[in-house]
């Protein structure tokens, strides 16, 4: 996990330009799962959600984004997203997947 600002703001940039049209910019979740809460249908550590932003979940009309971002550019918004853990979003998604207990 980053937690430099760099990375961070980083990770927010391609949060924002990728991800907030189905997670929503505070990741409450709209047609993609709410970021914020404790269940995750894709599984919450590094290695899961690099593995489903690296390769997509198409059957769910994520795409794959090794082509389009660098392993770092995808560990930046990764990390980024770990911070929207535990946030109140202004409308969340009913919570989706399995309760897991958060690793970071």
């Amino acid at each position: 996990v980053l937690n430099d600002q760099t990375s961070l703001t980083n990770g927010k940039a391609i949060f924002d330009k990728i991800c907030a049209v189905c997670h929503l910019v505070d990741g409450g979740g709209l047609v993609g799962p709410n970021m914020t809460d404790d269940y995750w249908i894709h599984g919450n550590t590094i290695e899961d959600m690099f593995n489903t932003v690296t390769n997509g979940v198409i059957e769910k009309g994520m795409i794959a984004y090794k082509d389009q971002y660098s392993p770092q550019q995808r560990l930046e918004v990764i990390s980024y997203i770990i911070t929207l853990h535990g946030t109140t979003p202004a409308t969340p998604k009913a919570p989706q997947g399995d309760l897991k207990e958060w690793p970071y």
